[in-house]
């Protein structure tokens, strides 16, 4: 037979347990503004049943109340690792877009003072010496142009070098985040496997892990693996739904490797091109082998320079065709003057152009900056004679040969043409596709934040149910309390 008092016990349980609940509410609405915090539900009970006999053969089992079961965090792993797979594809190209932005700025084509505007200019300038060979002021031009086609090669070369560098420093800002972000998920992790084994949910711990997971998949790709379950069998945690510790593992030329190891808590990290594994194993990455990322996006525009795997970045290649397009024009237009006679019938010098072997140190001849009397403008050397400039402007249309990795042979401008064609071509390409890795990153993340955001409008309707059976268990009590006062003070009393 159930106690006197069982309808007591019974309402007591109901006002304790939704107490917690409308506590477990209210910290929901007190983080709606905290960025990263999962909204956490009460889930609740009953308590053990009660069996009772009516009578005779009549018998039943009545419920004694309701108890909160766990308090746990709304969450869709799966949503999650959604998020993360986006988040890495869009950091990896929103990075590329970047750079090439930098790069178009650089190069600035068209526009008024580019490099192709500064040739145009040259062979302008060359044209009209052929008509006033005699003409010093036309000569002055000619060198002046001359040299600042010279200055804009070593401006587009220092600057793009510049930002590789930049881009370089930042790929070793970015290695070192992910380190810290991996001795940190390692840190919560040792925190998450003592407490767990304690009966609680270390919601908080939780949310502050995937925060860091979420942050170090804009750096690199790498697979969340949980090591607490293996084979159905539990590693310490006193509850099922437990999360547990978790490894942090990426693939390096089809090799998983751990990063973070969740069972001996190892953590590992990268330094420049070389990796540690979280047992101490180190190994020398190339470009193929880096996860994708913000990492291998930054590797990519810069370049590296491992052995036989080097890879040469965007920048890399850029200035390459800027180095070949100076040594090419320089020694043509070397060559083709040192045919010519200049103003004293000597024949041309053939290094009007030195430091020609890259555009950064490319310049006109100091010698030629002192004395107009040595550009050569004449094939006889009379100084009336002006079809050897002539002949120095039609190298616009002569075809030239090139070894680097646009094309061949061509026109000089042709050839620039080609470089800043590739160049926009592939910034476009980055262009479209962040803002299409973006828009689904955004999709996933409110499909995350539809599960585990907090909504105040939900929380305030839970808040009112959790009110009113708060309010009903009391009211309960109340209605218990008259009958057993009655009970007490009413029954008996017969004879006093």
């Amino acid at each position: 037979m159930g106690s006197t008092f069982m309808g007591l016990e019974t309402a007591r349980r109901s006002l304790s347990t939704h107490q917690w609940a409308l506590q477990a509410t209210g910290n929901n609405v007190a983080n709606a503004s905290n960025p990263g915090y999962s909204r956490q539900r009460l889930t609740l009970g009953m308590t053990e049943q009660l069996s009772v006999n009516f009578g005779g053969t009549k018998a039943g089992q009545f419920g004694t109340g309701v108890r909160g079961e766990t308090l746990a965090r709304i969450r869709d792993l799966m949503i999650d690792q959604q998020y993360r797979d986006e988040s890495v594809k869009n950091a990896f190209y929103a990075t590329k877009e970047a750079a090439f932005g930098r790069m178009e700025d650089i190069i600035n084509e068209p526009s008024e003072n580019g490099l192709a505007k500064s040739l145009d200019m040259l062979w302008a300038s060359l044209q009209d010496l052929s008509v006033n060979p005699d003409d010093t002021g036309a000569r002055s031009v000619v060198r002046q142009r001359a040299l600042t086609l010279a200055q804009t090669f070593n401006y587009m070369s220092s600057s793009l070098s510049k930002v590789q560098d930049d881009l370089k420093t930042e790929a070793g800002v970015v290695t070192k985040k992910i380190n810290d972000l991996l001795t940190k998920i390692g840190d919560v992790n040792r925190q998450i496997g003592d407490a767990e084994p304690l009966g609680v949910l270390p919601n908080e711990l939780y949310d502050e892990r995937d925060r860091y997971m979420d942050e170090l998949s804009q750096y690199i790709e790498f697979e969340r693996v949980p090591v607490d379950y293996l084979n159905g069998e539990t590693r310490g945690n006193s509850q099922r739904v437990a999360e547990g510790r978790v490894d942090i593992r990426v693939n390096i030329g089809g090799t998983e490797v751990k990063l973070v190891d969740g069972l001996t808590s190892g953590v590992g990290k990268i330094e420049d091109m070389t990796l540690t594994n979280a047992a101490g194993g180190t190994s020398t990455l190339t470009f193929n082998d880096l996860p994708n990322g913000k990492w291998k996006a930054l590797v990519d525009m810069y370049g590296t320079s491992t052995g036989t795997e080097a890879h040469d970045g965007s920048f890399t290649k850029m200035l390459a065709d800027l180095d070949e397009m100076a040594n090419v024009f320089a020694s043509a237009f070397n060559t083709a003057h040192g045919t010519n006679k200049d103003a004293d019938g000597v024949a041309g010098r053939t290094d009007f152009f030195v430091g020609m072997t890259s555009a950064s140190t490319i310049t006109v001849n100091d010698d030629f900056m002192k004395n107009l009397d040595l550009i050569a403008a004449s094939k006889d050397g009379n100084i009336g004679d002006g079809s050897g400039a002539l002949e120095l402007a039609q190298l616009k249309e002569n075809a030239l040969s090139f070894s680097g990795s646009v094309t061949t042979s061509t026109s000089i401008g042709k050839y620039y043409q080609n470089v800043i064609g590739n160049m926009a071509v592939e910034a476009s390409q980055n262009a479209n596709l962040a803002k299409s890795t973006f828009a689904l990153l955004s999709s996933s993340d409110q499909r995350r934040q539809s599960v585990s955001a907090v909504s105040l409008d939900e929380e305030m309707t839970m808040m009112i149910q959790y009110q009113h059976a708060y309010n009903a268990a009391a009211r309960n009590i109340t209605a218990v309390d008259e009958m057993l006062d009655k009970i007490i003070n009413g029954m008996g009393v017969v004879g006093r």
